[in-house]
């Protein structure tokens, strides 16, 4: 996996964004001991990478993966709602406030069209960025906005006439703002606190499970799924749960998905309900919702794949907004 970067010159000059590159790159235990409360690593690491600045004078920025901040996602909203043609479809809101007085903003999506089906539909709920360093999963939220908006996509106009969304892009915008690649502003794992969140310490969680109830509630849920990235495995899968009396009712949309996406791999999906991750969205809501097959964490490498006609290359910024798309895409089909 190479280093992501930004060259100033390269942008202004070259039109060219974030690109990979680095040379000898190495991540290693480096022998720093840790306290003894941290048993599961016990020492430190380090990450070195060789890189050779092409002009003088640069400014070169360099992250793990192409950022996205909150404030791309308050542009992006923005033009979203701003747009004559996409903003019809599109009722923008706040959830709550978090820990530091940000907006947790989230979409309604939905055909304004054919209103007397609107109770009839079943409702979709989709989030993103609990975890705040796993900008891949913004890239494919992205994805996904922009495709359920668009007004001349006939697949996408079907999805709004037949689905109700609701679009929690940003569950984690203190951690985002500030930083943290895991935590949140109460140096909490915020997918670790699903079962029994505190209306306080983790407000966005508490809103955000008593929106997905109400939706239930209301007009029945079809699909949770909380989209991530995954610093190991390569390529695009999900974590599932699992019905012992029908295995395949978990397994199926995930199937469906790698059919029509090259870069979504059902081979390393895995599907269980481990007692280690009962405080996560997944299993919390699994567990609480019961008759809900479809609750998913779409895990997204930092890396590339190992499949299709990029096989050895990096994910881009496209192609995982292409996932975001095809999600949507498979519940037609599903």
């Amino acid at each position: 996996m190479k280093v992501s970067v930004y060259s100033e010159k390269k942008a202004q000059d070259e039109k060219i964004s974030w690109f990979k590159s680095g040379e000898n790159i190495k991540y290693y235990a480096n022998g720093i001991k840790k306290e003894p409360d941290y048993a599961w690593s016990k020492t430190y690491y380090s990450l070195t990478f060789t890189y050779t600045f092409e002009q003088d004078n640069d400014i070169v920025l360099f992250a793990y993966s192409v950022p996205y901040t909150y404030s791309n996602l308050r542009q992006d909203l923005h033009e979203l709602e701003q747009d004559k043609e996409r903003g019809v479809n599109i009722q923008r809101k706040t959830l709550c406030k978090t820990i530091q007085g940000e907006d947790l903003e989230y979409l309604t999506v939905t055909s304004r069209d054919n209103l007397e089906s609107f109770n009839r539909r079943k409702g979709v709920v989709l989030t993103a960025r609990v975890h705040p360093g796993e900008t891949v999963g913004s890239w494919m939220m992205r994805g996904l906005m922009y495709f359920l908006t668009d007004p001349h996509n006939e697949e996408a106009k079907m999805l709004r006439e037949n689905f109700v969304f609701k679009i929690i892009p940003m569950l984690n915008p203190d951690g985002v703002i500030n930083g943290n690649y895991r935590c949140s502003l109460a140096g909490c794992d915020l997918n670790r606190r699903w079962k029994n969140p505190s209306k306080v310490i983790h407000p966005t969680i508490y809103y955000c499970k008593k929106l997905v109830k109400d939706t239930h509630q209301e007009r029945g849920l079809l699909m949770f799924c909380d989209l991530h990235g995954h610093s190991r495995k390569q390529n695009v899968f999900m974590y599932g749960c699992n019905r012992r009396d029908d295995p395949s009712a978990c397994r199926a949309l995930p199937y469906m998905l790698s059919k029509l996406n090259p870069y979504f791999s059902f081979e390393n999906s895995r599907f269980g309900v481990q007692k280690s991750k009962d405080a996560t969205a997944r299993i919390a809501l699994f567990k609480e919702l019961r008759v809900i097959p479809c609750i998913y964490t779409m895990e997204s490498s930092f890396a590339g794949v190992d499949m299709s006609k990029d096989k050895g290359n990096h994910l881009t910024c496209d192609m995982l907004e292409s996932l975001g798309r095809d999600l949507c895409r498979t519940l037609l089909i599903y």
